[in-house]
């Protein structure tokens, strides 16, 4: 496939437009004549305009959702150049989140102020996974991306970005004076034949006000453009899947007195998702009948997310602070994952099974299952207070405090489909077992921010600091390898995170910033006490009590101009990680190997650094009442080092990619929206450990449009990848070797159609 031709200059035109058009004379009441400003909180964990935070802190608003057709969570970023979602094609679907080439769970996710569950992958077997499960699109009001460490408000995990997903309140819906609102919604997903419904009911009386939402959702596998229909590795269409998630949520609010606020919160979500896995195994040189044994292999999974918020809010009219809030919560995700194997022509081992790969004369059948859970509890505090005089001053002070409990189990067992005998004994393993015990990481953060202004308030200078102390203990455990001999064992620490963010008003509606940040990454239960061996194959994963938090220093340096009619931000960033946590081979000599008759031993270790450093511009401008042009570039280049003084390309890092969308709306019911992705060909690459595909560039236009057919009827409708482009994303290509037999496999989906009919009663 030819590349196509790098956007950078056109990226770099079109973005920088704004700045150079924009009148420095503009005054602020002309940006609040186009429109209100906008306001985000994760940032800052206080409400502040967009213009004025420093660092680069993006939204994807409520109307944008419904504009685009936001399918599932990757839907939300398309227009994001520096984030990207990683997929597992063959089976899991959406993954991880990937901002700035840093991604799973160094990125911090929050769900109304709560944290996320943890990523968690099985490898390329494709046996389990669990994903960070998010909001249906349908019930999120505004998703805040903050990019570079965030440690110093949300302590570990916020080592390369804070995603908030904010989800719809009752007053959303209760606009206008009404005391009650419901509606329901049907879309259809081309990509997946996709067909949901959702419904919400919206009331209020004198003290008290709540909102229902529910959502169900029915859809098949995603497309691609391949057409082999063969089983095997040279498979290049889709695995066939039946994928069913039910969602709920509800939220009461009660005011008993004035500047007295309770909100309880409810989020339920169930996921089943049934997969015939015909794409069998993984292409390579050195083993091209890899699984040659199995001759079929199903997967069910399944998901299930409870959430339950209590907050409290207190704006009193004098007090010695102007906002208090708190949070208390208890969240829990299961993940269960049933695989199914018919192998043929196999041979036997009373101790290893039997085997995937080794030719034989029987058959069997291999049934596993595999278990992962955390639940969360925790309550924050925060408060702000405004401080006038000569020095005015925001100051925001908070706690945090957490406990999450983490288990995991896999059971196997094996039948002789010849005698109907059945075994537990698989791999030399004897089943059911637990790779690390279960236990808890408890985390207290205390934290505290001051913004200063001065020069009149042009100027404005934010420092900040953030105390976090960690402590993981493992329970007694008699599922955690009872025969491998390993012990599991606890680890503690602490952490000071600082920042200093600077912005200061040139003219009215043009900010330069600069920030200094650091963040930290506490290691998991599973990086410390992991056990996995495998006696056939003689490889294995021993735990490390030694392991370090993983730290990160990040500069920044920008500047945003403009409000809603035109504008645009330009900025560069320079991240430093040191102590970054990977699971490595370990060479031979090490006293951490495994004994004889292991021949490889892997083990998380701290690497000496990574370090990523970019640009990126962004631009809108509004040509006419009818028409706005937007533009966003990115550009990220990135290097690690585990082995001292050689150093080579970080993998995770995207090619240089932009967005251009045109917006028009001849009348204030009709619209027509235009939409080009593109990326450069992925030229930096480390094959150190083997070849990888380089997808080329490419160029996909995207149009949407919708009619607001009544004042209570909306309809959208939207096509995807318009021109049948046929392209990779890095992001779902970036482990496949070079020599894969059906890369095809791992295309995007073609022209598809998508529409949604949404009803107010």
């Amino acid at each position: 496939m030819h590349s196509a031709p790098c956007p950078r200059p056109l990226a770099v035109v079109i973005a920088a437009l704004p700045l150079i058009l924009l009148p420095q004379g503009a005054s602020h009441a002309q940006a609040i004549q186009v429109a209100m400003k906008e306001v985000l909180v994760t940032a800052t964990r206080s409400s502040q305009e967009v213009e004025i935070v420093p660092g680069t802190v993006t939204t994807v608003t409520r109307e944008e959702i419904e504009r685009r057709q936001a399918n599932d969570i990757a839907d939300l970023f398309t227009d994001e150049p520096d984030i990207s979602i990683n997929s597992d094609a063959k089976r899991f679907g959406t993954g991880g989140i990937n901002i700035r080439g840093i991604e799973d769970n160094r990125i911090l996710l929050l769900i109304d102020g709560v944290r996320t569950s943890d990523y968690r992958s099985g490898g390329s077997t494709n046996y389990t996974a669990s994903v960070r499960d998010l909001p249906d699109p349908d019930f999120v009001k505004q998703v805040e991306i903050v990019r570079g460490p965030g440690s110093s408000l949300y302590g570990s995990d916020a080592i390369g970005g804070v995603i908030g997903f904010l989800t719809l309140e009752p007053d959303d819906y209760l606009t206008d004076g009404k005391t009650q609102a419901k509606g329901a919604k049907l879309s259809y997903f081309g990509e997946n034949a996709g067909i949901k419904g959702s419904a919400w009911l919206a009331a209020k009386g004198a003290a008290m006000k709540g909102l229902v939402m529910v959502s169900r959702l029915d859809s098949r596998e995603t497309d691609n453009q391949g057409d082999n229909k063969v089983f095997g590795f040279r498979r290049t269409t889709p695995n066939p899947q039946d994928i069913t998630t039910t969602a709920l949520m509800a939220k009461l609010s009660f005011n008993p007195a004035m500047g007295h606020e309770f909100r309880l919160g409810l989020e339920l979500k169930d996921k089943q998702a049934d997969t015939d896995i015909q794409r069998i195994g993984n292409y390579l040189p050195t083993s091209p009948n890899s699984l040659a044994r199995v001759t079929r292999n199903t997967g069910s999974d399944g998901l299930t997310r409870h959430k339950i918020s209590l907050d409290y809010v207190h704006a009193p009219t004098a007090s010695w602070y102007d906002r208090l809030s708190a949070k208390a919560y208890w969240q829990r995700q299961r993940t269960d994952n049933y695989n199914y194997q018919l192998r043929s022509n196999a041979s036997f081992n009373a101790t290893w099974g039997c085997s995937s790969v080794t030719a034989g004369v029987g058959n069997c059948d291999v049934n596993q299952r595999f278990k992962f859970e955390q639940q969360h509890l925790g309550s924050s505090l925060v408060m702000e207070k405004a401080i006038a005089g000569s020095l005015p001053q925001f100051l925001t002070l908070g706690a945090d405090l957490s406990r999450t409990t983490t288990k995991e189990t896999k059971d196997t067992t094996w039948t002789n489909l010849a005698t109907g005998a059945v075994s537990n004994k698989f791999l030399g393993e004897t089943y059911p077992l637990s790779e690390f015990p279960k236990g808890h990481m408890d985390q207290l953060g205390l934290f505290g921010q001051d913004e200063i202004h001065l020069a009149g308030g042009r100027l404005r200078l934010t420092p900040g600091l953030r105390y976090d102390a960690f402590k993981l203990k493992p329970e007694d455990d008699p599922m955690f390898h009872p025969a491998a001999g390993f012990t599991a064992v606890g680890k503690s620490g602490n952490r000071l995170s600082p920042k200093l963010l600077a912005s200061f008003e040139i003219v009215p509606q043009w900010h330069a910033y600069g920030q200094y940040v650091e963040g930290y990454r506490a290691p998991s239960y599973e990086e410390v006490n992991r056990v996995f061996l495998n006696n056939q194959q003689n490889y294995g994963s021993v735990p490390n009590p030694n392991l370090k938090p993983e730290t990160s220093q990040g500069l920044e340096f920008g500047l945003k101009a403009g409000g809603k009619a035109l504008g645009g931000a330009v900025s560069a960033f320079s991240n430093t990680y040191d102590d970054f946590i990977e699971s490595v081979k370990l060479a031979a000599g090490d006293p951490s190997l495994l004994p004889a008759p292991y021949t490889s031993t892997y083990q998380y270790r701290n690497l000496s650094n990574v370090r990523i450093h970019g640009y990126e511009l962004r631009g809108h401008w509004r040509a006419r009442k009818d028409l706005k042009l937007s533009a966003a570039y990115a550009y990220a280049w990135g290097e690690y080092e585990s082995t001292p003084g050689v150093k080579l390309p970080l993998n995770s890092i995207e090619p240089r990619r932009i967005t251009l969308t045109a917006l028009w709306t001849p009348v204030a019911d009709l619209g027509l929206e235009t939409r080009i992705r593109a990326a450069a060909k992925q030229s930096r690459v480390d094959d150190s450990s083997a070849t990888l595909f380089r997808p080329g560039g490419y160029a996909v236009v995207d149009l949407g449009g919708w009619w607001q057919i009544k004042r209570d009827t909306r309809l959208n409708v939207n096509v995807g990848n318009l021109f049948d482009r046929k392209h990779w994303l890095w992001a779902t290509a970036r482990g496949m070797n070079a020599g894969d037999l059906g890369p095809e496999f791992y295309t995007q989906p073609g022209r598809n159609l998508s529409a949604s009919l949404k009803v107010d009663f």
